[in-house]
């Protein structure tokens, strides 16, 4: 990729097409979102 920025693009974008195909729900998800939420809760508390 001539930047990085454009690696990041295409990333992000695969990633929201693989996400369009999840079905199943994420695996021990309740104690990540707990952490996270711990850490990052002034960014999270607007979406939870």
């Amino acid at each position: 990729f001539p930047t990085d920025d454009s690696a990041k693009k295409v990333i992000y974008l695969a990633i929201q097409n693989a996400s369009k195909k999840w079905t199943m729900p994420i695996r021990d998800w309740k104690p990540a979102l707990n952490r996270f939420m711990i850490e990052f809760e002034d960014r999270l508390k607007d979406y939870i």
